[in-house]
């Protein structure tokens, strides 16, 4: 990620192709899996929509996301309502906070909403069990985001 310029439209966008490629498995799952309330809000229709202003196509990846068998989306919910903080970092080192480019993904007001109402649930003290399985979560969801980014890391030597 180091090697991409998010001030230049190609890297931005093969940044929010990364982000598609790991976030729209991830969601797909959450949707039938995660009960609303740990359910992160969407993003992967703010990527799409942010990549159609660049020109660039948005389509849906094929691959799917399968945590391991019993892992918690407690971890799912942290990992991803967590990932905005990330974002509004990149924001803010946007030339000209992104003003040439779309911002929908980074700018994304759910995301902040959806960690403020996480951040109780995750100070509550867990016994062993619960916390093992929200970390097997967490894990699944930053192998998917390593594997989406192997899959661009190509286009990133280029």
């Amino acid at each position: 990620m180091a090697a991409l310029e998010l001030g230049d439209p190609a890297d931005y966008a093969l940044f929010l192709r990364m982000q598609l490629a790991a976030r729209a498995p991830i969601e797909r799952w959450a949707a039938v899996h995660c009960e609303e309330t740990l359910r992160p809000p969407a993003s992967a229709p703010l990527l799409r929509a942010d990549l159609a202003q660049l020109g660039v196509a948005g389509s849906l990846p094929e691959s799917q996301f399968q945590p391991p068998e019993g892992a918690h989306p407690l971890g799912l919910a942290w990992a991803i309502a967590g990932s905005h903080l990330g974002n509004r970092a990149l924001l803010t080192r946007l030339p000209g906070r992104g003003a040439h480019l779309p911002t929908a993904f980074l700018s994304d007001p759910h995301l902040p909403v959806f960690w403020k109402y996480l951040q109780p649930q995750l100070e509550i003290p867990a016994v062993d069990a619960p916390s093992v399985d929200a970390l097997a979560m967490a894990e699944a969801v930053f192998a998917c985001f390593t594997r989406a980014l192997g899959s661009c890391a190509g286009r990133l030597a280029a």
